[in-house]
C-alpha cells in the first residue's frame, strides 16, 4: 500500500553539526517536508523584518534522499532574493529532491507536483500567507495563498487520486490555530483535497479528520538547532503522520519526534519520542484538539491567544502599546490615525524606519497576524465581544507558559 510520511519545518542552520535522522525509510514511501530556509551561494540578505537564515544544505543531505519532496512556500526561502532561491533549487535538482511552491516566475511558483506511487496518482501543491518575497506578475518568489487555490485543486482532482495542499501559515508559538485559518483549511477540503499539511507555528498544532479529508494544523519544528531552541520545550519536539493513501477518506497515524544533541559528540539527532514522551505529547495534542469540537471554546482560545500575542509584542510592533489599559483604550484610534498619516502620506509624525515600515508591512500583509491584530484591537474598542472563560485562561496559561499575566488587568 502506498504510504507517505509528513513532517514539519526544516529550519537547521547549524553548518558545524551534523544531523542524523533515525527513522526506517522502508515504512514509507515518500516524505513530505517544508524547507524553511534556503542555501544561497553568497550571503547577500534582503531587507526584511525578523532573521535571514541560511541553512545547512550538508544536514539536509544527511537527512533527506529522492524520496524526499520540500516544500519551499515560506517565509524565509526568499531571505537572499532570487539569486538566494535559484542556488537552492540548483542544489536540490542536483541531489534529486522535489520541490514546488516557490519559482522565478508567479506561474513556476504556483505549479504542482504531479507523482505516482504503488498506482496512485498524487498531486501537491504548496502556498503560504502573504510574507516577504511573495511571488507578483513579473516577479519571482513563494507562492501566496488565494482563489487560485481553489481551481488548482480542482484541476488536479480531474487527474489524480489524492491531493494535498501544503500551507504555511500560523500565530506562532501558538497551540491552536485561528478560526480563519481552520475555516480556510476545511474550504480546502470542501474542494477536493484529502490533506492539508500545515507548518509554521513552531510548535505542534492540533489535527482533526474533517469531511473527506484529514488536516494537520502544525507540525512544528523537526529539525532546529537545539542550542537555539533549547529554552523552548515545545519547538524541541515536532509531529508527524503516516498516512496510507490506499483509500479516501486516507488512513494515518501519528507520530512525534524529538530533537536531541548525542551527548558527547557533534551530532544532532532526530528520533521518535521515548514512551514517557509520547505520553506527555499526546496530552499535549488533546489539549491542541479538544477546541475543535466545541466551537465556543475554541473562539474563547482564540481571543486569548490573540490578546495575548497583541499584549506581548504586536502592540509594540505597531507602537500602539502605552502604560495603562485605559491608556490603550483611548489612544488606539489616535495611534490609527498617526499609522495612516504615516503610511498614505509620508508625513513622519514620529520618524518611522525602513525597519519600522518593514514590521508594520510584515504585521499586515501577513493574514495570522493581521487577523490576531484585528481581533485584539476589536475587542479592546469594543467592536469584539470578548469570550474568554475560566476555562479558556487555564488553558493558553497551560499550553503558552510564555504569555502568563501578559494581558492588563
Amino acid at each position: 500500500m502506498p504510504r507517505i510520511l509528513l513532517l514539519g519545518d526544516f529550519a537547521f542552520d547549524n553548518e558545524a553539526t551534523s544531523l542524523r535522522f533515525n527513522y526506517k525509510m522502508e515504512n514509507v514511501d515518500l516524505v513530505l517536508m517544508n524547507l524553511e530556509t534556503p542555501f544561497p551561494a553568497y550571503l547577500e540578505a534582503r531587507p526584511k523584518a525578523g532573521p535571514n537564515l541560511a541553512g545547512s544544505s550538508e544536514a539536509l543531505s544527511q537527512v533527506g534522499t529522492r524520496d524526499f519532496v520540500l516544500t519551499l512556500a515560506n517565509n524565509h526561502i526568499m531571505d537572499y532574493g532570487l539569486p538566494g532561491l535559484n542556488s537552492t533549487l540548483k542544489f536540490l535538482n542536483e541531489m534529486g529532491f522535489r520541490s514546488c511552491g516557490a519559482g522565478d516566475t508567479i506561474h513556476n511558483a504556483r505549479e504542482p507536483i504531479l507523482l505516482e506511487i504503488k498506482g496512485v496518482q498524487i498531486g501537491i501543491i504548496a502556498c503560504c500567507e502573504g510574507q516577504f518575497g511573495v511571488a507578483r506578475r513579473n516577479q519571482g518568489g513563494v507562492a501566496e495563498f488565494g482563489p487560485w487555490v481553489y481551481q488548482a485543486i480542482r484541476d488536479l482532482r480531474k487527474t489524480v487520486d489524492v491531493v494535498i495542499v501544503s500551507v504555511h501559515a500560523a500565530v506562532e508559538d501558538s497551540p491552536w490555530p485561528s478560526p480563519y485559518i481552520q475555516e480556510l483549511y476545511h474550504s480546502f477540503i470542501d474542494t477536493g483535497a484529502a490533506i492539508v499539511h500545515g507548518h509554521h507555528a513552531h510548535v505542534p498544532q492540533g489535527y482533526e479528520a474533517y469531511g473527506n479529508g484529514v488536516i494537520f494544523y502544525g507540525m512544528g519544528n523537526f529539525a532546529v538547532d537545539p542550542e537555539k531552541w533549547q529554552n523552548y520545550p515545545n519547538g524541541m519536539w515536532s509531529l508527524a503522520a503516516e498516512i496510507d493513501l490506499s483509500s479516501i477518506p486516507v488512513r494515518w497515524c501519528p507520530l512525534t519526534f524529538e530533537i536531541r544533541r548525542e551527548s558527547g559528540a557533534n551530532t544532532t539527532v532526530i528520533e521518535q519520542s521515548s514512551s514517557e514522551e509520547q505520553v506527555s505529547h499526546s496530552r499535549y495534542l488533546e489539549t491542541c484538539n479538544h477546541p475543535f469540537d466545541n466551537p465556543y471554546l475554541f473562539e474563547a482560545l482564540w481571543h486569548e491567544v490573540a490578546l495575548r500575542v497583541y499584549y506581548h509584542h504586536g502592540a509594540e510592533y505597531m507602537r500602539f502599546s502605552a502604560s495603562s489599559q485605559n491608556e490603550r483604550r483611548m489612544h488606539v484610534g489616535a495611534r490609527l490615525s498617526m499609522f495612516k498619516s504615516a503610511l498614505l502620506n509620508r508625513v513622519a509624525v514620529s520618524s518611522p524606519s525602513q525597519h519600522d515600515y518593514l514590521i508594520w508591512y510584515h504585521m499586515i500583509a501577513c493574514e495570522s497576524h493581521r487577523q490576531m491584530l484585528a481581533t485584539a484591537l476589536g475587542i479592546v474598542a469594543g467592536e469584539i465581544k470578548e469570550k474568554r472563560t475560566d476555562e479558556s485562561r487555564r488553558l493558553a496559561d497551560e499550553m503558552m507558559p510564555w504569555s502568563r499575566g501578559v494581558i492588563p488587568v
